[in-house]
């Protein structure tokens, strides 16, 4: 009796513990409450699938000779909302109005910047053989006309980097300074040169940098079939490969006068003749003031004459020596008109070419 009275009461206690735990178990899966009597549930994340934006770069830059170019995705943050191209420029706050320092709509999404090395605030450092041209991508959100913006703004620094000897951008290897050619002959057939010589003048020189106040040394050459005499005419340099721009230094004008050395270039000259058919001539590399830009290019008018021997006003090579004009071809008389205008008288057999060298990297002395 009262074993069986024992059993009774044990099936009753495991009966009632399965029905608690019964009860319990959708207690656990359900809200919770936290001590503050706030409800809330938690949710395990395996298994679950929430949506991830790639992550991808949206901001990359190009470096040529002379420009930094760089390309802005519209996603610029990878989360679908899109910026405008008014919203992103180049440089600090001052420079959002300057079309050159502003983003274009380039199609498909993209955004594109074109800016000189030396435009929209551009800093250059020199360290050890390396050139390196900084600045700032800036995102500047439009602000509602209630005083609201949907997105932070954002600053990318941007740089290219160069070599000082063999220029190379960190992505496209540069040359040496390269000749242009605006004539009637087809490209490539020229017979005249144009090119950047060392400190002896014994070879062609590999490197576009040189610090400011260096001698720059050039030889133009004629090498045509036939026996002529080159003259320079004009040189001009400029901060881009457009000589009719501005600012622009006429550093060789009127027919072969070389007035750089009359207005303060201590260095410049042209030097004694190695062959009728050439001419090498220096100056010191100088910097437009309050220019930012660092670079320089030359361009000059140059003829081949069938007048081997003969010097005139038109055909002459000036040299401004002891505040005296000396011709290096001898009858200094004929640079006299150097001090005024001289005349120009060409020949109908004259070969005449417009060369274009740069660009010339001038780098301030610290």
């Amino acid at each position: 009796m009262g074993f069986a009275v024992l059993s009774v009461v044990l099936l009753l206690i495991i009966s009632l513990v399965f029905r608690v735990s019964d009860a319990i178990r959708p207690l656990k899966e359900g809200p919770m409450i936290d001590a503050q009597g706030r409800e809330y549930k938690t949710v395990s994340l395996e298994g679950s699938s929430r949506p991830t934006h790639e992550s991808k770069t949206t901001v990359r830059v190009e470096c040529t000779e002379v420009s930094m170019i760089i390309f802005i995705q519209a996603d610029f943050y990878n989360n679908g909302r899109l910026v405008s191209p008014q919203e992103l420029f180049l440089g600090d706050a001052k420079y959002w109005k300057n079309k050159q320092c502003q983003a274009l709509d380039a199609g498909d999404g993209e955004y594109v910047i074109e800016a000189d090395l030396q435009d929209c605030g551009s800093k250059l450092m020199v360290i050890g053989n390396n050139l390196i041209y900084s600045n700032n991508l800036i995102l500047s959100p439009v602000v509602g006309s209630l005083g609201i913006t949907r997105a932070t703004g954002a600053v990318v620094p941007v740089s290219c980097h160069y070599k000082r000897v063999h220029t190379v951008s960190s992505t496209v290897q540069q040359h040496p300074p390269s000749v242009s050619i605006s004539s009637e002959f087809p490209m490539g057939s020229s017979p005249f040169s144009l090119r950047l010589k060392t400190d002896d003048w014994s070879a062609e020189k590999y490197s576009n940098t040189v610090y400011l106040g260096d001698p720059l040394h050039l030889e133009v050459s004629y090498s045509g079939l036939d026996q002529r005499k080159l003259f320079i005419d004009l040189c001009v340099a400029t901060l881009t490969a457009d000589s009719t721009s501005v600012p622009r230094y006429c550093f060789i004008e009127n027919h072969g006068c070389f007035v750089d050395a009359r207005d303060g270039g201590l260095n410049s000259v042209f030097k004694p003749r190695s062959t009728t058919s050439s001419l090498q001539f220096q100056f010191d590399a100088f910097l437009f003031q309050d220019d930012l830009r660092n670079t320089i290019f030359v361009t000059c008018e140059v003829k081949a004459t069938r007048q081997l021997w003969k010097s005139s006003p038109t055909n002459k090579v000036c040299n401004y020596i002891n505040s005296s004009w000396k011709n290096v071809d001898g009858l200094d008389g004929v640079c006299q008109c150097c001090k005024g205008v001289c005349s120009k008288l060409t020949s109908k057999d004259d070969i005449c070419d417009t060369l274009t060298l740069g660009p010339f990297i001038v780098i301030p002395r610290k």
